[in-house]
């Protein structure tokens, strides 16, 4: 959206430009051949015409005139009888017309020799080609910036692309690496324990690692198919009034055992009154609890979480933020886009690089904006001045 926003800007700026350079040129040519063209052609054409009474619009429409009046002969001669002179009354009432337009008498014309009038045609014309050539200039000007545009677009797309192909196959190494390592420790507990080869005290060790690896499994793989879902044409979103106060109070209402265990503490400010809004109360539960657990798997022990709910005049906000440490800018400025993960220890942390961007094309679908804070913007923004960093969803206010 915001590419062709930038686009139809770019287009309208090159527009005006165009226009603003051809209008000059028009003007200077016009004034041109009022001050060379026009005296002459009153002077060697139409004596008793009266410069003040004829405009450089008159002139080119005496163009015209001529070769009507050309045609009107050529007509004459090819058609006999009435309708031949019906034709000749026809262009005798054009010429009083166009010499009351033009500030030329009606006879001007008709006393004007054949070869004075072609030489007058000729004259008129070439002006005239003088007059389209800004245009036709603007135009080919035009044309060639917006098709360069395009072609710029296009390669950056390509490589947009080609950059995107590039992160989807090393997520994918990512993943069957991921997916290898605890298939392996699956595989050889549970054979282990087939072959009687544990002792009864560590079976219980064993069997939990085994559930904290098939557990670990399936999160990849409900990551990767989340990702399709939500990425593909038919999916669609179940809109509903929701109060997103209580949405967002169950989503931290689910994590507070979490943050307990964590050794953290949750500042929680939402209001008591409904803000409602539309909205897929499911999905949207998904991005604030992808957020949440984010705040928990990437701080340390002990980082203080924070959830909020803050309504403006025209929005409401919905804020995940957290005091732990800030992100670099350079990984701040991507980590939205898929397959991207800003941590680098992300196999031990076990990050995908999928779950926000699948949190900003849900976002995304509802209309809503999310955008990633950080100090000193974050300062910005009441409540949050002891947080280091902030995911704040944006809700636009609508009118029922």
């Amino acid at each position: 959206m915001d590419d062709l926003k930038e686009l139809r800007i770019f287009l309208i700026r090159i527009f005006l430009r165009t226009v603003l350079v051809v209008s000059v040129a028009e003007i200077i040519l016009f004034a041109l051949l009022s001050r060379t063209v026009l005296p002459f052609v009153l002077h060697y054409f139409f004596n008793d015409a009266d410069p003040g009474t004829v405009s450089i619009f008159g002139i080119f429409l005496l163009a015209i005139v001529v070769l009507g009046s050309v045609i009107v002969e050529l007509l004459r001669l090819v058609v006999p009888g009435r309708a031949g002179q019906l034709i000749v009354s026809l262009g005798d009432r054009f010429n009083v017309i166009t010499g009351s337009i033009t500030g030329v008498k009606d006879n001007a014309l008709s006393d004007m020799g054949k070869l004075k009038s072609a030489l007058l045609f000729f004259i008129l014309f070439f002006c005239i080609i003088i007059v389209l050539i800004p245009f036709v200039l603007g135009a080919a000007h035009f044309a060639r910036i917006v098709i360069k545009e395009f072609r710029n677009i296009e390669e950056r797309e390509k490589a947009k692309q080609r950059e995107y192909e590039r992160k989807r196959n090393l997520m994918l190494s990512d993943i069957a690496h991921d997916l290898r390592t605890p298939m392996t420790t699956v595989s050889g507990y549970a054979k282990a324990l087939s072959d009687n080869m544990v002792p009864d005290e560590r079976k219980g060790e064993y069997l939990k690692a085994i559930g904290e690896k098939t557990e670990r499994m399936n999160e990849l793989i409900n990551f990767l198919f989340d990702y399709v879902k939500t990425d593909s044409e038919g999916f669609t979103l179940d809109l509903k009034k929701t109060d997103i106060c209580e949405l967002v109070r169950e989503c931290g209402a689910y994590y507070y055992q979490d943050i307990e265990d964590a050794g953290s503490e949750l500042i929680v400010s939402i209001p008591e009154e409904e803000y409602l809004i539309k909205a897929d109360k499911l999905q949207l539960s998904r991005v604030i609890n992808n957020l949440l657990t984010n705040a928990l798997r990437h701080n340390e022990k002990g980082t203080d979480l924070g959830l909020f709910v803050i309504k403006d005049e025209d929005e409401i906000k919905v804020i995940v933020a957290d005091n732990g440490d800030l992100i670099d800018k350079e990984k701040a400025d991507h980590i939205f886009e898929p397959f991207y993960t800003a941590d680098e220890s992300r196999s031990s942390k076990g990050g995908t690089g999928l779950g926000l961007s699948i949190a900003e094309n849900i976002i995304k679908m509802h209309g809503f904006k999310i955008r990633l804070k950080q100090k000193p913007d974050l300062d910005r923004i009441d409540q949050l001045g002891r947080f280091n960093k902030a995911f704040i969803i944006r809700i636009p206010i609508k009118e029922d």
